[in-house]
């Protein structure tokens, strides 16, 4: 019986010795991985992370090749990025095989987002602020700034020395989910369209690039009576946009009348303070503009319809289709030019768009709670931003075929979007642009990029220096906006809806002719205040605070 008991209490020491155990791997295992999954922040005794995967420094990345699942929305102008060669380049340099699937339209990004279906890696899907809060607090995304203080040191010196893209990419709750691409190229940043005028159309014509409002009415009536001669095309549209779209929307006819719009909501800010210009008298007189353009012809229907991906394809089109445009490049460089605001002669002084220096655009990389991987995803971050040429193929593309080295050791631009053919016969070469990370700031444009544009025709960077430079918004009346709470953030999207779609419908109704500006203007003015403008601006002033201030 003694020894039965003995034996009793061995084996109840045992259990409760096992017990003990058990319980502290497993709280070692919860401290390792965290409530977001984030286990990078364990290291083991050989240097390494991700339970023994990652290496701390240097290539490969990883011990063993991974895969990582990432999405990405759809580009007209790189439809291969789920094939391009660009991810082979990674795999062999880093071990990581990025799997990307492309979300072809804007419903599956909002479907993926309202099932929490996601993959372990989202890059630019042009998430917003309600998404990327309602998915941080249903700790879906891993918080990224304790990562990259201990892996990606170049990020997180940046993002603390730039107010604007760190308070620009914050979420609601005050923490940082993803990587921007970030793009400060004086005539990337101080430029947003490009106002673009079939220049070989004008020669063909023996008419200069025109200056003011009625130069530019009449060049356009003289592209239309001459279609289908020469090499003006039969169909020819001769000024096309994308209507209130932020890239390629007609904001900068408003603003060759001093009716300066720096935002899709019709906002710019004026010493900080956030106003509205879609209620302003003066935007009558640029929609009545319009109106007679439109009136005559020179403005097709479809500019109310078509979608992104339809206006570049028109706008890229060779032979050109277009007469004048706006886009961030010059789609027919051999052909077509930049031209400047046109003076209304209304004694406001024109100008042409601007951007602020901010991420452009952020949240480009967000580690989900499902990657098992996130040091080493981190790591891939940081190289992209200190490796040259690893950053270059993922923006840019393929070496020797989108860009090179001079004898210096800086790299060169071999050709980009101003030329549309060469993009096309490239595609599978291409890298991903803005729609994954990058870090060109200002050190890499002293120090790593020699820009050969600025002496090459209709390229972006020629058009800055020689049409743009004096004749951009300041940088300080753009509206900027950081995150807000939920709450505010679904308020803001309800009024947003309802003035948006009021807005736009009226507005066509002004350009069409459908409705009298004047005899409408109150009616519509009253609409808009009833539908909650005033309570709308309050809350842009309370994001562009979150970020400016």
């Amino acid at each position: 019986m003694k020894n039965s008991k003995s034996r009793a209490m061995v084996i109840g020491l045992c259990i409760a010795l096992i017990i003990a155990l058990l319980a502290g791997c497993s709280s070692q295992k919860e401290e390792a991985t965290g409530s977001s999954g984030a286990s990078a922040s364990q290291e083991t005794s050989d240097g390494m992370a991700d339970g023994g995967m990652t290496n701390l420094t240097g290539y490969p990345i990883t011990k063993e090749p991974i895969k990582l699942k990432a999405v990405v929305s759809y580009s007209a102008l790189r439809p291969n990025m789920d094939t391009t060669e660009i991810w082979k380049y990674v795999a062999e340099k880093t071990n990581i095989d990025l799997e990307v699937e492309v979300l072809k339209d804007a419903e599956k990004v909002d479907l993926m987002f309202a099932s929490n279906d996601f993959p372990d890696l989202i890059l630019g899907v042009g998430m917003n602020a309600n998404q990327l809060t309602s998915a941080a607090e249903g700790g879906q995304f891993v918080e990224i700034e304790p990562l990259l203080e201990q892996y990606a040191p170049t990020w997180s010196s940046f993002m603390k020395e730039n107010k604007l893209v760190y308070n620009g990419s914050l979420a609601a709750d005050g923490k940082l989910y993803g990587v921007p691409y970030i793009d400060f190229a004086p005539f990337d940043r101080n430029l947003r369209d490009q106002w673009i005028i079939m220049e070989s159309w004008l020669k063909e014509l023996n008419l200069e690039i025109p200056k003011t409002t009625e130069e530019f009415k009449n060049v356009l009536q003289a592209i239309k009576d001459n279609a289908g001669k020469g090499t003006i095309p039969s169909d020819v549209i001769p000024y096309y946009f994308q209507f209130d779209g932020y890239v390629g929307g007609q904001f900068d006819i408003y603003g060759s009348f001093g009716v300066y719009v720096t935002s899709a909501d019709y906002l710019y800010v004026d010493n900080g303070v956030v106003k509205d210009q879609s209620t302003n008298p003066m935007i009558k007189e640029p929609l009545k503009y319009l109106r007679d353009l439109y009136q005559s012809g020179l403005i097709p229907p479809e500019v109310f319809t078509d979608d992104g991906n339809t206006y570049v394809s028109k706008i890229s089109s060779l032979p050109p289709l277009v007469g004048s445009y706006h886009s961030y490049a010059n789609r027919q460089p051999e052909l077509g030019t930049a031209m400047g605001p046109i003076d209304s002669g209304n004694g406001q002084k024109p100008f042409i768009r601007s951007q602020a220096y901010v991420a452009g655009p952020a949240n480009t990389a967000v580690i989900t709670k499902k990657n098992k991987y996130p040091a080493a995803t981190v790591r891939l971050l940081e190289a992209i931003a200190t490796d040259l040429e690893l950053e270059l193929t993922v923006s840019r593309g393929v070496k020797g075929t989108l860009w090179d080295y001079d004898a210096e050791g800086k790299a060169y631009q071999l050709f980009w979007e101003e030329a549309p053919d060469k993009m096309a016969e490239n595609s599978g070469k291409l890298g991903l642009h803005n729609s994954f990370v990058a870090l060109k700031d200002q050190s890499f444009y002293a120090d790593k990029w020699k820009e050969l544009s600025y002496d090459v025709k209709n390229t972006r960077a020629w058009a800055y220096e020689h049409v743009y430079k004096d004749a951009v918004l300041p940088n300080d009346m753009v509206y900027v906006e950081g995150a807000l709470g939920a709450d505010d953030v679904s308020l803001t999207n309800q009024y947003r809806t309802d003035l948006t779609n009021y807005r736009k419908t009226v507005f066509a109704d002004f350009i069409t002719g459908r409705q009298d500006i004047d005899a409408g203007w109150d009616a519509y003015v009253k609409q808009m205040n009833k539908l909650g403008l005033e309570q709308f601006v309050e809350l842009r002033q309370k994001a562009y605070d979150v970020i400016a201030k």
